[in-house]
């Protein structure tokens, strides 16, 4: 079989942590084959007569509308609870290590009448092969912080197969109850595997309905026959039987995609839009009373945009969306509950910006204020100002043993000067791609871009979508190339010229390092006039969350803390007062844009 793996467990030897083995094992004391595709499995075999025809059953196999039966009997029972969740806070107010009882630590979610926490996990960048991504996790969930958010797409299901095996872990412990703990998953994208299969689908003649074909592996669609499918597989990875909220993920991309297209019906484009929507919202009326979905939501980068964007969305058109679903489920109410959307110094449309509501006249968290609806923002740190660009909203430690740039530079180009005269001339080329001679112009390429590099992150990116993978293909490819006493050669400058290299690439993260610090140290400057001055000397990143956490009508900070040190240095801030008048800081910042 391609692509075919085979894990082996035996229950009486030592325990496994191979992450294809979690929630599998005896059944009935029975041994037992799992048969799993596509992150699915069907259900466990016991009888060894029935192994042949499972493993080759060609037309399960290769037909992608297959849904082989998903595995249920190791899921955790129950759902974030009114009681549980408020059981969580009173334990962490209380506690000894939390002064003047944390008032910034928790809150309710809105009508849903969860108790949340300030701050919550953002699954974003998380992976299951990454142990200190699940330290994090733990360390969050253990200093207070009880909602988690992920997307079906967040690492191809890896965030939520990490999620899910923490939750079991801490759950199996009995640290945690699942009632305490309010899991956040999303549903829209289609990459990584969900692309793989949707593009089996057409291939085989069964497209899922309204698919939007945003750019070549990025498409989107939130059809009820997407939409099933992929709840039920967050429930499988996560290992829940039900989930606290669901989120449309970033479903404008119907209207960015028609105004890419040039469609100018704008009415037209709208009405369609808020159709899907209500239809969606249909599906998952229908899933909270099957009892696998508590409340459900949006998730906009644009319901923060100025009313006239074409790819703006409306918080108040969701709801009548929402509203005309429960009717046609014969609900007494809605249960749309919750918005996400992104928030942080820089943008602050959610309280400044009045675009939804009667005449919209009303900003996104005055409305939801209004409606009793729960807004958790994203990108608190990562801002994305109007003029372009990424600004990272942390102070960052600057290293000092970096020589100069140019020195650097000159020892570099010296280096490959020696590579275009000595090696170049016997790597053969076939005339497609660069010339063996331009493999190594780092030291040109760089002090071309140098004068662009906005900052640390806008470095980081060249670094890794550019500078690396070329870099790691030539080393491969010419190591495999060169032979005998050319190989000697060529391994011997190349263990002269990489050292050289990488210090030429820390002296340019150093002055993109600077670059972030100078935009920080600004922003710094602007918003301490409006700080306590016993909390003027905290970092950034810390007075950034508080100003959010502190925002009348944001329930939730969501933070992509990845290592354990993020959690605890993000954690001060539960312990604070709520800032007065946050929203002086949004306006001296507007000003100051």
């Amino acid at each position: 079989l391609p692509k075919r793996i085979i894990a082996h467990y035996d229950p009486a030897g030592a325990a496994t942590t191979h992450p294809l083995l979690g929630g599998k094992g005896l059944v009935n004391g029975a041994s037992a084959l799992y048969v799993c595709r596509n992150f699915t499995c069907q259900a466990p075999i016991t009888d060894p007569s029935l192994v042949q025809a499972a493993l080759k059953d060609q037309r399960n196999r290769g037909n992608p509308e297959a849904s082989p039966k998903q595995l249920e009997g190791s899921r955790i029972s129950g759902n974030a609870t009114v009681g549980g969740t408020a059981a969580y806070a009173v334990r962490f107010v209380s506690s000894p290590s939390t002064p003047r009882g944390g008032a910034c630590a928790f809150t309710r979610l809105g009508s849903t009448n969860l108790t949340t926490s300030r701050l919550g996990f953002g699954g974003y960048r998380i992976d299951s092969q990454e142990p200190e991504h699940r330290d994090a996790l733990i360390k969050a969930l253990r200093s207070g912080w009880n909602l988690i958010d992920t997307s079906t797409n967040y690492t191809d299901g890896s965030s939520e197969r990490l999620i899910g095996s923490v939750l079991a872990e801490l759950i199996g412990k009995g640290e945690l109850k699942r009632e305490e703990v309010i899991v956040v998953s999303k549903i829209g994208y289609v990459q990584g595997q969900n692309l793989k299969r949707a593009e089996a689908r057409e291939r085989a003649g069964k497209a899922f309905p309204e698919m939007v074909k945003y750019a070549e592996g990025i498409w989107h669609c939130i059809h009820p026959e997407f939409l099933s499918e992929q709840l039920g597989n967050s429930l499988d990875r996560l290992g829940l039987e039900r989930l606290d909220v669901c989120l449309l993920h970033n479903p404008e991309y119907f209207l960015s995609d028609a105004s890419h297209r040039g469609r100018k019906d704008l009415s037209a484009i709208r009405s369609e839009f808020y159709a899907r929507l209500q239809s969606a919202f249909s599906y998952f009326e229908s899933q909270v009373a099957a009892g696998r979905l508590q409340f459900y939501g949006v998730s906009s980068n644009t319901c923060i945009a100025q009313p006239d964007d074409p790819e703006a969305t409306s918080l108040s058109d969701m709801l009548e969306a929402a509203e005309a679903a429960a009717r046609g489920a014969e609900s007494p109410s809605h249960h749309f509950r919750v918005l996400q959307c992104p928030m942080n110094l820089y943008e602050s449309g959610a309280a400044v910006t009045p675009n939804t509501g009667a005449n919209r006249q009303q900003t996104v968290l005055g409305l939801a204020q209004d409606r009793d609806l729960a807004v958790l923002v994203n990108r608190p740190l990562n801002a994305m100002p109007a003029g372009g660009g990424m600004v990272r909203l942390a102070s960052l430690p600057l290293e000092q043993s970096v020589v100069s740039f140019e020195e650097q530079r000159d020892k570099v180009a010296k280096l490959e000067d020696e590579y275009r005269k000595d090696l170049a001339p016997h790597v053969k080329h076939g005339g497609e791609g660069l010339p063996p001679a331009d493999y190594f112009r780092w030291a040109e390429e760089i002090s071309r871009v140098r004068p662009r590099v906005q900052n640390l992150e806008h470095w980081e990116q060249v670094e890794s979508q550019m500078v690396a993978p070329h870099i790691n293909q030539v080393l491969r490819a010419l190591s495999q190339f060169f032979t005998g006493e050319l190989g000697d050669r060529w391994q011997a400058w190349r263990e002269r010229y990489l050292p050289e290299l990488l210090m030429f690439l820390r002296a340019m993260r150093r002055e993109a390092t600077e670059r972030s610090r100078a935009k920080a140290a600004a922003v710094t400057d602007l918003i301490n006039p409006f700080i306590p001055e016993r909390r003027r000397s905290e970092s950034l990143s810390r007075k950034a969350l508080w100003v959010l956490a502190s925002t009348p009508g944001v329930a939730c900070v969501l933070n992509g803390a990845r290592t354990p040190a993020y959690v605890d240095d993000s954690s001060a801030i539960l312990q604070w007062e709520p800032l007065p008048q946050a929203n002086q800081v949004y306006a001296a910042m507007n000003r100051a844009d």
